[in-house]
Formats: structure tokens, sequence, C-alpha cells
């Protein structure tokens, strides 16, 4: 896997997840995914993908609008079964979209590409 590879691999990601495809993200996202979630005023929050899977589940039962699909990729690396992605993107919460600076962590294992942990600082 190449950086390019590794950014369309992401981008594919955002679109499933943004589309509430609740099958595509059971398996995109490995059992110990960790997000990391920062808020402006410094508040940690922290979720699972069981919560994960709940969230996206809840949004495709109620057949919510897609969210944004749009990022600006700043940074890919990937070396043997480990790849990072550094991006900005609008992620809507709550009913508040705002950008956010996110950091991905992929990891080759199980015979497929699978996210192992995720971060994001909002930025307004």
């Amino acid at each position: 896997m190449d950086s390019k590879k590794l950014i369309e691999l992401t981008k594919q990601l955002i679109y499933e997840a943004t589309h509430f495809n609740v099958p595509y993200v059971q398996q995109i996202y490995s059992d110990n995914l960790l997000i990391v979630k920062v808020s402006k005023d410094g508040t940690v929050d922290t979720m699972n993908k069981e919560q994960l899977v709940s969230f996206v589940k809840g949004n495709n039962d109620a057949k919510a609008t897609p969210f944004s699909t749009k990022a600006e990729f700043h940074y890919a690396v990937c070396e043997g079964n480990m790849g990072m992605v550094v991006m900005t993107r609008d992620l809507e919460l709550n009913g508040n979209s705002a950008p956010k600076f996110f950091t991905l962590i992929w990891e080759y294992s199980s015979e497929r590409w699978q996210v192992a942990k995720e971060s994001y600082v909002e930025l307004n």
C-alpha cells in the first residue's frame, strides 16, 4: 500500500461512513477501535467500535441525510502493515457542522486494511 492508495481507501471510508453503510463500517474498523475526540475547550471523549456502529446504525435506521464527504488531505504515509492519514474535514455532529483535524491510524490485519485508531480536534 502506498500513500495515494491509502488516501483513496480513506475517501471510500468517508463516503461509506457518511452514508451510514453499517456492514462496511463493521468491517473497516478494527474490533479494538478507539476514537478520541477533543473539543475546543479541551474536553476529551472517546468512542469504541460498538458505540460507532450504534451511531451509524441509528442514522441509517432514521434515514438521515448523509453527512458531507468533503476532506482536505494533508499527509499520508504507509510503512509495512501500518498507515497514517492526516486531514481536515467538516464533520456534522448533533446538527452542527464544523471543521475538525483528523488523524487515522490504519493497520493491515485479518487480511485487510482496518482503522485501528482515530482522533480529531475541533478547530472552531
